[in-house]
């Protein structure tokens, strides 16, 4: 007997004040979320000088190495720096402190990181050791910097934990600096050539040096003279809380900048760092201003009306459903991870476009395949099966290289691409393009 799924099921944007109203369809999720484990494989790989200890199951410590051997064949900036403990039977009933300990001995005796980060994963807190208290009994005996980041994934659901509570580690390396006027840290950025997007490159062309990068760009010797930036760029939301920390503890101020869609975002954005910074950066992005105004007025013809579902993207879910909306596209479903910050304020803006899309809990793909006919789209966001869709007569459009990017080359990029993707479809290069954005 085939299972029955219901829109009436889920609950509209209007419905939704808390992450527990994010509903799924199905009790059983497919493919399902990441956990918290592959979050600190997207960050922690980027850190020089340091080693990831991950304690764990077989099936979690041979995924964080297969995870991180693949993400450095496309990055070279990623380290080749984890290395396992794999519990045994025998650990989990009686505990593994002990070998944990001597494990953590012979690394910094033998491979002298300047940090070693202790990952422990969902066993090793079922169990319920002390691996913070073992740290800190540990760190008088041996010369790396000890820290622990906890990744049980029975607590959360997603990944995206274990990317903010690795960088909110990092906090603990860092040392009282003097200020250097003119210098930033950009805070959240987990991508190489950090260099080529638009705001780097406007800062250095105004004399800003960029201090350094956390994660993509940075060492552990780094990372303790960090608070010797006069200010950070946050870029990502899973990096605010160790902005505060630094603003907090060290003094050194933060403005978030994140990879957004809309252009009065991003302008304000880049008006508060020039009033931060004492510089004038906004007369020097009339050209990237001109060009997204532009795509907008030649293309609005295309998205209008197009009725559309989010999916899986490395962008600011409510926050692009939004931006898509004031360009006339009609959002149907929203798939989200969770509530974050700001997204009250970006589903106000949906509403009073005069939207109310369903949302549903990300990454279960399967049941919502069920209601493509019911919900009738145009254009599905995110990834997805492309042959599935292209047989519905829907456009697939995946904008993943948009996360790289920051400023106005973001809606650039996406706007772009999903123009491109529906002008496309229907012929010979459409097919070939669809599977491809």
């Amino acid at each position: 007997m085939q299972p029955s799924y219901s829109l009436s099921s889920l609950r509209r944007v209007s419905q939704i004040s808390t992450a527990k109203d994010i509903r799924q369809l199905s009790h059983a999720q497919f493919p399902g979320t990441h956990c918290p484990l592959f979050g600190v494989a997207l960050t922690a790989g980027y850190i020089k000088d340091m080693v990831v200890l991950i304690v764990g199951t077989d099936e979690c410590t041979y995924y964080t190495q297969t995870f991180n051997m693949g993400r450095r064949a496309a990055d070279s900036n990623m380290q080749d720096n984890f290395w396992s403990f794999a519990i045994n039977q025998d650990d989990v009933v009686f505990g593994c402190a002990e070998k944990v300990e001597k494990t953590i001995r012979q690394i910094d005796a033998t491979l002298t990181p300047q940090a070693i980060m202790i990952v422990t994963t969902c066993v090793l807190e079922v169990i319920g050791e002390d691996y913070e208290a073992l740290a800190e009994s540990l760190q008088p005996e041996v010369n790396a910097k000890l820290l622990v980041v906890r990744t049980e994934h029975f607590k959360c659901n997603s990944h995206i934990p274990g990317i903010e509570r690795t960088l909110t580690a990092l906090a603990k390396l860092m040392q009282p600096e003097p200020r250097e006027e003119g210098r930033v840290n950009i805070l959240g950025h987990r991508y190489g050539q950090i260099e080529d997007t638009e705001l780097l490159k406007l800062l250095t062309s105004h004399g800003v040096s960029v201090n350094l990068a956390i994660p993509s760009r940075s060492t552990v010797a780094e990372l303790m003279r960090a608070t010797s930036a006069s200010l950070n760029i946050v870029t990502d939301f899973t990096a605010l809380p160790l902005a505060e920390i630094m603003q907090d503890k060290f003094g050194v101020p933060f403005v978030y900048f994140d990879k957004y869609m809309s252009p009065r975002r991003i302008e304000a954005a880049y008006t508060e760092l020039s009033t931060k910074l004492g510089l004038d950066l906004g007369s020097h992005l009339q050209s990237q201003r001109r060009a997204l105004d532009d795509i907008i007025a030649a293309k609005s013809h295309v998205l209008k009306g197009k009725r559309f579902i989010y999916g899986n993207t490395p962008l600011l879910a409510f926050e692009f459903t939004g931006f898509l909306g004031e360009l006339g596209m009609q959002p149907l479903l929203v798939q989200a991870r969770d509530l974050y910050q700001n997204d009250a304020a970006y589903m106000g803006e949906i509403l009073r476009q005069g939207y109310d899309p369903y949302v549903s809990r990300i990454a279960n793909i399967a049941p919502l395949q069920a209601l493509y006919a019911e919900l009738r789209p145009d254009v599905y966001i995110g990834h997805e099966n492309p042959q599935r869709l292209m047989e519905l007569g829907i456009v697939q459009v995946a904008v993943d290289m948009a996360a790289s990017k920051l400023g106005y080359e973001v809606p650039l990029m996406v706007l772009r691409t999903i123009v491109a993707a529906i002008e496309a479809f229907g012929d010979a290069k459409g097919a070939k393009l669809h599977a491809a954005v």
